[in-house]
């Protein structure tokens, strides 16, 4: 049975934390968490089959970002030079041929699965102002969410139409989506940035405006995929949120003024 956009997504998402789940069980020294990333490994190994049950697709391809080298060996630190070196792409839709939205997409699957958990109230408690502005900027999230699905199925009705004309116009269509995607994809890791860029400033001028600034950053496994700053203390994870967001924006082919 063929697999429906959301299915895809799921698939591409337990896709990547697998791989990350296996890089960290991999070069952990605590055996504790090398047992709980062994039990988190199989119940994502349960989740693929539980929607695939021959496993991922091969039309789902997912392709390694250059790794960080140095002296020959890779880097596996993560640092303002390599904080996008490991990731891996992943398709927006099996038929998605443009490495540019391909890659954006998995920025912005990195940034809601890995980034934004923290900033939620059982990780950081910020001040009610904070609060406020946090949540304003969670809904840019939902929004690009909607921008992805129609991107990702528009691009699937463009691979498999038969009839010229409505091809045609569906490229056109797709096109135009893309355009927009990109577009609100800068616009969302500026604002992100900006709020965190703020909120790290506002923490080293020494103004506490997070009730729980000493507390390190642990994910409950039952409802939280991330994986990437489990157990860095709030400030690490916030300033290592700041570096994504700026090598983000790098990455991203959008009007300097966004930037």
């Amino acid at each position: 049975m063929a697999l429906n956009t959301e299915q895809i997504i799921l698939l591409q998402r337990y896709q990547t934390l697998l791989q990350q789940l296996e890089k960290i069980l991999l070069i952990s020294q605590n055996e504790e968490q090398k047992k709980r990333v062994t039990k988190e490994i199989q119940k994502c190994k349960s989740k693929i089959l539980a929607i695939s049950p021959e496993g991922i697709p091969d039309n789902i391809h997912i392709v390694r970002a250059q790794p960080f080298m140095e002296k020959g060996k890779p880097q596996m630190a993560i640092t303002k030079e390599n904080i996008l070196s490991n990731i891996v792409v992943m398709k927006i839709s099996p038929h998605s041929n443009d490495p540019e939205i391909n890659f954006i997409a998995t920025l912005i699957n990195l940034l809601e699965d890995e980034y934004a958990p923290i900033l939620g109230d059982s990780h950081i408690k910020f001040d009610f102002s904070h609060q406020s502005e946090r949540d304003n900027l969670l809904k840019h999230l939902e929004n690009i969410r909607r921008t992805m699905k129609v991107l990702s199925e528009t691009i699937e009705e463009y691979a498999q139409a038969e009839k010229q004309d409505f091809k045609e116009q569906l490229g056109r269509m797709k096109n135009k989506q893309s355009r927009i995607f990109i577009a609100e994809a800068g616009e969302l890791f500026k604002t992100f940035r900006d709020f965190i860029v703020k909120v790290n400033t506002t923490i080293n001028s020494g103004t506490n405006i997070i009730n729980n600034l000493e507390e390190p950053i642990h994910f409950n496994t039952r409802f939280e995929r991330a994986t990437l700053l489990e157990g860095k203390s709030i400030p690490e994870a916030l300033r290592l949120f700041e570096e994504f967001t700026h090598a983000a924006l790098e990455k991203i082919n959008v009007p300097s003024k966004l930037k």
